[in-house]
C-alpha cells in the first residue's frame, strides 16, 4: 500500500453513533467500542522535499549573491543599470510563480511541475556560467548568453517556488498533523537558509580568491557550484518519488474564478435593483456552485490584503544590489581577514538560523504574553514595522560612508589641483583666483570653489629651501565649469614650469565603482619610461608627459613598485576605495605615494545592525505570510495563492525599478530614507485591512470556514 493510501484510510475515520444503534435495533451484536484516533506518522517523504530545497536554495543564492557585482565588474554595466538588472531578474523569479501555480493546480500536478521546470533551471545555470568564460566569444556573446541564463533561471526558480513548499504541505493530513504542519514549515524555511548561509559565504570566495582562466576572479567556478547543486537537487527530489502523497489538479481553478468573477459583476449589473445580496460575488449562485464561490472571496479576501505587503519586498530585495553596492563602498577588513562585500549577505541567513527556533521558542511566547503578538496578521504588522526601521539604520550609515566622498564641483564651480615635484616647499599665488599658499615638498593640494570657465594668472616659487633658491615661474591656469583641472610644478632649468595634466580631471578623485584602488603615475621630469606595480596583481604604467593613465588595481593587496624593472622604495598597501598618485622623485630610486581621495574608512560590520532588523523582520513577515497563505488557502488553490503572495515580491521589484530608473532622489541615504517613510505609510494601511480581515479554518471535513472577523 503507497503512502497516499494509508493516508487516505487512515483519515476516513471509523464507525459512527448512528452505525451503532442501528445494529443494536437489527439484534446484531454491537461493534467494538470506537478506539482513540491513531497518530498518524510524521511523513518520511518531506525529508527528500527539504533536502530539494536546500540544494535549490543553495544554487539559487549562490549564483544571486555574485550576481550585481558580475553585471558591474565582468560585464561592465554601471551600479545603477547593474541595479535594475538584478531587480528585472529578482522580478521575473517571483512572477512566474502565477504560471508555475497554475500549471500545478490545474495541469500536471506539483510532482511534475516540480520536476520538469527544475530541468529547465538547471540548464540555465549552466548557460549562465557558461557566460562567464572569456574564450567564449566577445563581450555582446557573454552578455546574451547571460540574459538567456537568467531568463532560464527566473523562469526555474519561480516556477518550481509555490509548488515545493505546498507540495512539501501535501505530505501532511490536515488537520490531524497541523501542528507537525507548522513544524515543518519552519525546518524548511531553516533549511531555505541553510542553503543560502553556505551558498551566500562560498560563493564570494570563489569569486574572489580563487584564479582561473588567466583571470584574477573566477566568476566560471562561482556559477559552476550552484548549477551542480541544482543538477543535485533534481536527483534528490525525483529519489523520493516513490513515497510521495500525491494529489491529482482539480482543474482549470484560474479560469473558474475568473468565470464566476465575471459572471456575478455582469448579474449583479443586471439584478441589483430587484434583489440585493450579501456579497456580490453571490449573484454567480444561479450557475456555479457554492464552494467555488466562497472559495473565490477567500481569494479575493487574501488578494487585497496581500498589496500592501508589495512594499515590503520593494527593501527585502535590495540586500542583494543596493546592500551589496554600500558595503562595496566599506572597508571589509576584519581583523586581518578581508570579507568580500556580497558576503554580508551571509548574515540575512545566518541570523535567520538563529532566529526561528529564538521566535518560536522565547520572542513570540514573551509577546504574546504582552498581547502585542497573538495572530499571524500582527505578526505581518510588526514585521513591516522592523523593515522600515532598518531602511531608517541603512540610510544613516549610507551618510556616514558619503562623508568620505570626495569634494566634486558642480554647476558653475570648478576645483584647481596642483603637485609640487620639488625637494622644496612652494608658494603658489594667483591675484584673480585669490590664492596663498604653500605646498609642501612632493605634496599636492586642492583648492576648491574656484570660479570655473576662467582663465588666470598663477606665479609659483621656490620658499624657505636652501637649494634651487630664486626659482620661480608664472602661467596661465584654465578652470572649466564642474571639472577638476591638474597642473604639475616642475623644473626647467633655473625655472619652475607649470604643466597642464587635465583639464577634466573629476575621474582622478571618484572613487572605483567597483570597490577598487586607482592609482596614477606622475614624473616632474622629462623622458618616458615604465612603472610597474607588482604582487598578487600586477600591472605596467606607461609614463609619458609627466603622467600616466589612471588605472583600477586590486585593493587589500601589498604592492612593489618597479622603476624599468628596478624596485624602488618600499612597499605600498592600497585599500579598498582609495585614489593614489604615485609621484616618481627626479633620481627615479623613490617615490612618494599620494593619497588623493580617502580610501573606505568605515569598517563593514557597521551594516549588521540593520541586518539583524531586517532580518527579524523578515522571521515574522515571511514565514508567517508563507504559513498564513497556505493555511488561509481553499484546497483547491493553495499554489495558486502561495503563487500570488511569492508575486507580491515581483512587484515589489518594480518599485526598486521605478526609483531607481527614474533617479526620482539623487541621493543614496535619501532613497534609503524614501523607503522607509513608504513602508512606514504602507502598514498603517495593513492595519485597516487586517483589523477587517476574516480568518478562514479547517473543519473537520476539510472544508474551509469563516470565522470571526480577526480585529488584529
Amino acid at each position: 500500500m503507497s503512502q497516499s493510501e494509508e493516508f487516505d484510510d487512515i483519515s476516513v475515520g471509523g464507525y459512527n453513533g448512528d452505525r451503532m444503534d442501528l445494529a443494536q435495533s437489527n439484534g446484531k451484536p454491537p461493534p467494538p467500542p470506537e478506539l482513540p484516533p491513531e497518530k498518524l506518522p510524521y511523513p518520511k517523504s518531506v525529508f527528500f522535499i527539504i533536502g530539494n530545497e536546500f540544494c535549490e536554495r543553495f544554487s539559487y543564492y549562490g549564483m544571486r549573491t555574485i550576481l550585481v557585482l558580475y553585471l558591474n565588474e565582468h560585464l561592465n554595466f554601471s551600479e545603477n543599470q547593474s541595479t535594475i538588472i538584478y531587480h528585472v531578474f529578482v522580478m521575473l523569479c517571483y512572477f512566474t510563480p502565477v504560471l508555475g501555480g497554475i500549471m500545478a493546480d490545474s495541469w500536471l500536478g506539483k510532482f511534475k511541475t516540480i520536476l520538469y521546470v527544475s530541468l529547465i533551471y538547471a540548464f540555465g545555470n549552466i548557460v549562465l556560467s557558461s557566460s562567464s568564460i572569456d574564450s567564449l566569444g566577445d563581450q555582446n556573446t557573454h552578455i546574451w548568453l547571460a540574459i538567456v541564463g537568467l531568463i532560464l533561471i527566473g523562469c526555474g526558480t519561480g516556477g518550481i517556488k509555490p509548488c515545493v513548499s505546498s507540495f512539501g504541505g501535501d505530505q501532511f493530513v490536515v488537520p490531524q498533523q497541523e501542528k507537525q504542519l507548522q513544524k515543518f514549515f519552519s525546518v524548511f524555511y531553516f533549511s531555505i537558509n541553510a542553503g543560502s548561509v553556505i551558498s551566500c559565504f562560498l560563493t564570494p570566495m570563489l569569486r574572489a580568491d580563487v584564479s582561473c582562466l588567466g583571470d584574477d576572479k573566477c566568476y566560471p567556478l562561482a556559477f559552476g557550484v550552484p548549477a551542480v547543486l541544482m543538477c543535485l537537487s533534481v536527483v534528490i527530489f525525483v529519489c523520493g518519488s516513490g513515497g510521495y502523497r500525491m494529489k491529482k489538479p482539480e482543474g482549470n481553478i484560474v479560469m473558474e474564478v475568473i468565470k464566476c468573477t465575471g459572471h456575478a459583476i455582469m448579474k449583479k449589473v443586471q439584478t441589483q435593483k430587484i434583489c440585493k445580496r450579501e456579497h456580490w460575488l453571490d449573484y454567480a449562485d444561479d450557475i456555479y456552485p457554492r464552494k467555488l464561490i466562497n472559495d473565490t472571496k477567500i481569494f479575493m479576501r487574501l488578494m487585497l490584503l496581500f498589496a500592501p505587503t508589495i512594499v515590503f519586498w520593494a527593501l527585502y530585495e535590495q540586500q542583494g544590489s543596493r546592500w551589496t553596492f554600500q558595503a562595496n563602498r566599506m572597508d571589509g577588513n576584519f581583523y586581518g581577514f578581508i570579507v568580500q562585500p556580497d558576503q554580508m549577505q551571509t548574515v540575512n541567513p545566518v541570523l535567520c538560523l538563529i532566529f526561528i527556533p529564538l521566535f518560536e521558542g522565547v520572542v513570540y511566547p514573551v509577546l504574546a504574553k504582552l498581547h502585542l503578538v497573538r495572530s499571524p496578521l500582527q505578526k505581518l504588522c510588526w514585521g513591516g514595522m522592523l523593515a522600515a526601521l532598518s531602511y531608517v539604520v541603512a540610510g544613516a550609515l549610507q551618510m556616514k560612508i558619503e562623508e568620505a566622498d570626495p569634494i566634486v564641483p558642480s554647476g558653475s564651480i570648478s576645483q584647481l589641483r596642483l603637485y609640487n615635484t620639488f625637494n622644496c616647499p612652494i608658494g603658489v599665488e594667483s591675484s584673480q583666483l585669490n590664492i596663498n599658499h604653500m605646498i609642501q615638498p612632493y605634496d599636492t593640494y586642492q583648492f576648491l570653489d574656484l570660479p570655473g570657465g576662467t582663465e588666470s594668472s598663477l606665479t609659483a616659487s621656490v620658499q624657505n629651501c636652501t637649494t634651487d633658491v630664486g626659482m620661480t615661474g608664472t602661467g596661465t591656469i584654465s578652470l572649466l565649469e564642474g571639472e577638476i583641472s591638474s597642473y604639475l610644478l616642475a623644473p626647467n632649468g633655473k625655472n619652475i614650469d607649470i604643466d597642464l595634466l587635465t583639464l577634466k580631471g573629476k575621474k582622478d578623485v571618484e572613487k572605483s565603482e567597483k570597490a577598487q584602488a586607482k592609482v596614477k603615475i606622475i614624473y616632474g621630469g622629462i623622458g618616458d619610461f615604465e612603472v610597474t606595480l607588482s604582487g598578487e596583481d600586477s600591472h605596467t604604467f606607461n609614463v609619458s608627459n609627466h603622467q600616466s593613465e589612471l588605472y583600477e588595481m586590486d585593493n587589500n593587496k601589498w604592492y612593489n613598485v618597479e622603476v624599468n624593472g628596478n624596485k624602488i622604495g618600499d612597499r605600498i598597501y592600497l585599500y579598498p576605495g582609495g585614489v593614489y598618485t604615485i609621484m616618481i622623485l627626479d633620481s627615479k630610486t623613490d617615490f612618494r605615494l599620494l593619497q588623493i581621495t580617502t580610501p573606505n574608512n568605515l569598517n563593514l560590520m557597521w551594516q549588521i545592525p540593520q541586518y539583524i532588523i531586517i532580518t527579524a523582520a523578515e522571521i515574522m513577515f515571511s514565514i508567517t505570510g508563507l504559513e498564513f497563505s497556505f493555511t488561509q488557502a481553499p484546497t483547491s488553490m493553495k499554489s495558486v495563492i502561495s503563487s500570488f503572495w511569492l508575486l507580491t515580491d515581483s512587484f515589489g521589484n518594480v518599485i526598486v525599478l521605478v526609483v531607481a530608473g527614474s533617479h526620482i532622489v539623487q541621493n543614496q541615504a535619501y532613497e534609503m530614507f524614501l523607503f522607509a517613510a513608504m513602508m512606514a505609510i504602507v502598514m498603517i494601511l495593513f492595519i485597516f485591512l487586517a483589523m477587517n480581515y476574516k480568518y478562514s479554518t479547517v473543519n473537520e471535513d476539510g472544508e474551509i470556514e469563516e470565522v470571526e472577523t480577526s480585529k488584529m
